[in-house]
């Protein structure tokens, strides 16, 4: 019998502005595929088209979504990078009193960085001030903020930071982003680092849904069964909030 998988820890719901699905839809898929942990994190508000902190503040409140029964529900952020010097579009209280943080560039969110080198320094301090759970599709082509992988991923590791391998990046991007998550696979084994699957679902269909990670993964003879997502233990270690 194969393994089955236990969480799924970057997904969206309608309330980042261009995600298709409620709440409810992307929790009740997330049982559906026998999903242990669910993590809900919305975009953060420096994002056009992302919610206002009260949004955050008011989810976090909401202790029946962590009491649902068989699925551990997480509450959390994508959050922006927004200037060279690491800071988040999230106050620091908040940051502390979400179950998970990930961070990473995006559009439209007033970072400026021009190149590659003020790209990896924005990065690294973000890494080093703030509370990061995990790094979001880093120096992913999709955005216009390249930076200095192995810097950047030794950093991460470091500080016992997550990088993701984003599904969302890999299809339907498959073409201009494979070569650069297999450099991120690298480096991770460089860095004894371990591995996150995340489907970055943005519809309740896809949550869950890693099947590109996966296949890169057994491309370079990683077994899926071996990442973050499959280990109970090392969920409890990276991504489940302490008492």
């Amino acid at each position: 019998m194969s393994p089955q998988m236990l969480g799924d820890f970057h997904v969206h719901t309608v309330f980042s502005g261009h995600a298709f699905s409620t709440l409810q839809e992307v929790v009740v898929a997330a049982q559906q595929r026998g999903l242990k942990y669910l993590a809900i994190t919305d975009h953060g508000p420096a994002r056009p088209d992302g919610p206002k902190l009260d949004y955050f503040k008011n989810l976090n409140r909401q202790d029946t979504l962590r009491r649902l029964p068989g699925i551990r529900v997480l509450i959390g952020v994508e959050a922006n990078i927004i200037d060279p010097w690491g800071d988040l579009d999230m106050p620091e209280k908040l940051l502390h009193e979400l179950d998970i943080v990930i961070a990473g560039f995006h559009n439209s969110t007033g970072y400026g960085g021009s190149s590659v080198s003020e790209n990896t320094g924005a990065l690294v301090k973000a890494i080093e001030r703030n509370r990061i759970t995990v790094v979001a599709h880093i120096g992913d082509r999709r955005f216009p903020y390249p930076v200095d992988l192995e810097e950047s991923i030794a950093a991460a590791a470091a500080k016992g930071v997550l990088v993701e391998l984003n599904e969302s990046a890999l299809h339907p991007w498959k073409d201009v982003n494979v070569a650069h998550y297999e450099r991120v696979l690298e480096l991770l084994g460089k860095y004894h680092a371990p591995i996150l699957m995340s489907s970055d679902s943005h519809i309740s269909y896809s949550v869950g849904i890693v099947s590109e990670c996966e296949r890169l993964l057994v491309a370079h003879g990683i077994d899926p069964a071996s990442t973050v997502n499959y280990s109970e233990e090392l969920i409890q270690k990276y991504l489940v909030p302490r008492s």
